[in-house]
Order: structure tokens, then C-alpha cells, then sequence
């Protein structure tokens, strides 16, 4: 049954792939970004938003459709050991490490299984939430769109290529669902996008300016992910051209309502990134701390009954695996601390006591409803250095300092199901070499710092009550469900 207009409360969720919280701030103070401006001057601007562990980005929009870190979600990072099938699952960290398994089982994580196989079916997505209470969801290029609704692959021909080759040919996402130019659900007239540089953005802003004119959704989530692109080439100072562009498509659909008064008058606004990025200064490779060790080396070289630890480094983060007859997690985690360029190691032992350590400092936590409060409102049991964790006490308990929300974030990475049992961030300005010998020359992502951990958190027409004074981008399903929903 059509709900009456005053019971439907519509909502455009912006992810600017990338956008730190610092080049938000520098694109605003030089006038790079009026659309996003404006939109700010009318809403709220929130405290610092931190993103989950790692901060990369197929557990960041896993964590922005479920609102949990992955722990809930089951998506460890980028690149991660599948144990069922003792094998890497690679989501495209770059094209070296794709052909470790196979660049077509790397397509087939980074579309299908992502959303139909490895992300937890125990959890209610944005999008199926929004449907199921009937209303319309879009989604345009966010790739953890899962929904209640078949979409086949654009092109016929291409659906008898996949057929063939005994690849994919439909998926599951919202009702209004598009995806570069493999999924369109409707006809819009947008500019052909098969990822080439800087015409993801522009498709996005005709798409969305289409579905805006036509008022064609109650939830739009609108993902641009040029800026995080023109970061990693050229590093994230360098990428104020690229936020102009994100810029611009906001400022399309913002154009279909007439300006900024219209938009705010139909839809609520949220607009947030899934991480920030930081310049690379230097490489770091783990896996020489691991040589006098059986290394799996991937599916096609290896087996994984006659290697003892996998490894999993990719961006700014890195994971190990234990595997048969593997030396315990607090080993794995100190050859990985021994490493020049990591910053924190974290591990979990075998009585789910976590641990985190930095400098020669260490601190154990775990939950506890009669412990020291956080700057969430969580409460844990706290033994050993504070500082490793940079963790601030004050008369209310402690906060986060140089590590955002570290407590519960190394918590929602440690205890994921598919997550190695010790991990590691790297400290500012390093990224890990990834599977494939590849690094990136300008700016990279995924560790727990500061420096590409917080993100921009803005919000207009959205009520923000019981918002935590840390935010956490686990906190936008909530917002947005009860915007839609009520």
C-alpha cells in the first residue's frame, strides 16, 4: 500500500571514497568544494567520524550497508585468507596481486561473492532493510549493494560471454540499482562508465540527477569514488581536482530540486567518506620476518596442509594467518612488530583476550560492563600500557587519541571469523607491499591512525540524537534506517 507523502521521509547518502577528514577541510576553506559548503552551512558538521579496521575500503562499505565492524560483517580488508577454501580472497589491491588465485576468481570476489558469499547473511543490509519495509532503495556504483532484487547483466552479449566462461550473469541489489555498465536497472541517458578515470564521478551525477528529477527512491546511496583514485595516484594533497568533481556531482542533484532549499525541503542529507588516505613515503615487506617459515604462497602453489602461516598484507594493513602446526598468534604478532615501518600489532589468544602493542608497550582489554568507559559509552577490562593505544584518561574514563576508537576497532577486526590472528597498521607514511610485489606511488589507506582514519561527517534534515561524541561510520545504518523508516 503507497504510504501518504507526509509519512515518507527520504534520504541521499553521499560516500566520498577517500575524502579524510583533512582534504575535506582544506577543499572547503579554498573554495573547491561550494556544493558540499552549502549543504554544511544548512546541516551540522559533526566531530571527526572514525572508520572501522582496516580502513579499506571493502570493510568500510560493509561496515557503512550493516553498521558493523567486521567482526559482524565478516569482510576482513582487501585481502584476506578464505580458510574454508584455503585460498586468498583478493578485491582488486592491485593487478599483480590479482593473478595470485586468478584475475577471474578476483571479478568474482570483488561482485558476487562479496555480497552473496562472504558477507554475513546473518545481517539485514541497508538496502534489504529499506525494502523489506516498502520502500525504494537505489544504489549507484557502491559495490556492497546487496538486495532483494535479480538484476542480469546489462548486455546480452556480455551475460553469454559470463554464461560461457562460467562466470556470474545476474546479481542480487536494491530495486534501482546501477554499476558502472554492467548493471542498470533503468534507462537514464548517463555517460557510458567501464572505470576509466574521472568518468565514474560524471555518470554518477547524470544518474543521480535522473533519479532526483523523477523523485524515484526513498533511500539513494550515491558513491563517488574518484577522489580515493586520484590519491593513490598522485597522493591525497594533490587530489583537490578530484573532490571539485565529487563536488560537482552533488551539486547535479542538488540542481534537479531547483538548489539547495529545494533538496533540503525533499530528501535528508548524510554526507560521509569510508576512509581518509596518506601520502606513501616508503614500502614496507613483512614477509621476510616470516622466511625460515612454510609461507602459503596461493591456492595455485600451494597447499595449505603443508604451510604453516598465511600472510595477508595490502595497503596500510596486514594480516597473518596461523595455519598447521603455526607458531602462536603473540609470536606472529612480535615477528610482525620487528618489521621497520609498523606502527601497532594487535593479536587474539585463545581465550579471546586481545591485545595491542607498540614501542615496547602493551595493553590486554576485553569487554567488560564494569570497566572504564570509552568515548562510545563501551566499557572495557584495561591491563598494561595505555599508551601503547595512545589511549587519553580522563575523569569519565578514556579516549581516543592518535588511534581513533582503537579499542573497539581492533576488537571488530580481531574477532572476525575471517581475520588473521594477529594484524598489523602501519605507522604514517608506509604501506605494506602486497601480494603481488605491487605498492602505490602517491597515497594509500588501511591502517588505525588518525591520518587516514577519520573522515568528514556531515548531516542536514537527519536527527542526529544519541549520536556518541566519537562517531563511527558503524553509526550511519542507524541514522539512515531511522530517517527512511522513522
Amino acid at each position: 500500500m503507497a504510504l501518504p507523502d507526509a509519512a515518507r521521509r527520504k534520504l541521499v547518502l553521499v560516500v566520498v571514497d577517500g575524502l579524510g577528514l583533512g582534504l575535506y577541510e582544506r577543499a572547503l576553506a579554498e573554495g573547491r568544494a561550494p556544493t558540499l559548503a552549502a549543504l554544511a552551512a544548512r546541516g551540522r558538521t559533526h566531530p571527526a567520524c572514525a572508520s572501522t579496521f582496516p580502513s579499506l575500503t571493502p570493510a568500510c562499505l560493509s561496515t557503512l550497508v550493516t553498521g558493523t565492524h567486521p567482526a559482524g560483517h565478516r569482510i576482513p580488508g582487501l585481502t584476506w585468507y578464505r580458510r574454508g577454501e584455503g585460498r586468498f580472497v583478493e578485491y582488486g589491491s592491485s593487478f599483480a596481486a590479482t593473478l595470485v588465485e586468478g584475475s577471474f576468481k578476483a571479478i568474482e570476489d570483488a561482485l558476487l561473492n562479496i555480497n552473496h558469499v562472504h558477507l554475513s547473511d546473518r545481517l539485514v543490509t541497508l538496502f534489504e532493510a529499506v525494502e523489506d519495509a516498502g520502500r525504494v532503495a537505489a544504489s549507484i556504483n557502491f559495490f556492497v549493494f546487496r538486495g532483494r532484487q535479480r538484476h542480469p547483466i546489462r548486455h546480452r552479449p556480455a551475460r553469454a560471454v559470463a554464461r560461457r566462461i562460467g562466470m556470474f550473469d545476474a546479481v542480487y541489489g536494491p530495486t534501482r540499482f546501477f554499476f558502472g555498465e554492467l548493471f542498470q536497472s533503468d534507462r537514464t541517458g548517463a555517460v557510458p562508465n567501464f572505470g576509466i578515470q574521472g568518468r565514474n564521478d560524471r555518470q554518477a551525477a547524470e544518474v543521480g540527477r535522473w533519479l532526483v528529477a523523477r523523485d524515484g527512491f526513498d533511500l539513494l546511496v550515491h558513491y563517488l569514488p574518484e577522489v580515493d583514485m586520484a590519491s593513490h595516484r598522485v597522493g591525497p594533497d594533490a587530489a583537490l581536482d578530484a573532490v571539485e568533481a565529487a563536488d560537482r556531482s552533488v551539486l547535479a542533484l542538488v540542481e534537479a530540486c531547483g538548489g539547495v532549499d529545494g533538496f533540503l525541503a525533499r530528501y535528508g542529507l548524510i554526507v560521509v567518506a569510508d576512509h581518509g588516505q596518506v601520502q606513501v613515503e616508503r614500502t614496507a615487506d613483512i614477509r621476510p620476518a616470516f622466511a625460515d617459515l612454510r609461507l602459503f604462497a596461493g591456492s595455485l602453489r600451494s597447499d595449505p596442509a603443508a604451510c604453516q602461516v598465511a600472510l595477508a598484507p595490502t595497503n596500510r594493513a596486514a594480516m597473518a594467518y596461523r595455519l598447521a602446526d603455526a607458531p602462536s598468534a603473540e609470536e606472529l604478532a612480535r615477528r610482525m612488530a620487528g618489521v621497520d615501518g609498523v606502527d601497532v600489532v594487535a593479536w587474539r589468544d585463545p581465550d579471546d583476550l586481545l591485545h595491542a602493542a607498540r614501542g615496547g608497550r602493551r595493553l590486554s582489554f576485553r569487554r567488560d560492563a564494569g570497566g572504564v568507559e570509552d568515548g562510545r559509552g563501551n566499557r572495557w577490562a584495561l591491563a598494561g600500557d595505555r599508551a601503547a593505544i595512545d589511549l587519553e584518561t580522563t575523569p569519565a574514563g578514556v579516549r581516543s587519541g592518535a588511534y581513533p576508537n582503537a579499542l573497539e576497532r581492533l576488537e571488530g577486526l580481531l574477532l572476525c571469523v575471517n581475520a588473521g590472528e594477529a594484524v598489523a597498521s602501519a605507522a604514517p607514511g608506509v604501506e605494506f607491499m602486497d601480494a603481488g610485489g605491487s605498492s602505490h606511488a602517491g597515497g594509500s589507506h588501511g591502517s588505525l591512525h588518525a591520518c587516514d582514519s577519520l573522515v568528514p561527517l556531515v548531516t542536514a534534515g537527519v536527527d542526529t540524537t544519541g549520536l556518541p561524541p566519537e562517531p563511527s561510520i558503524t553509526d550511519i545504518y542507524g541514522l539512515a534506517l531511522r530517517h527512511v523508516l522513522g
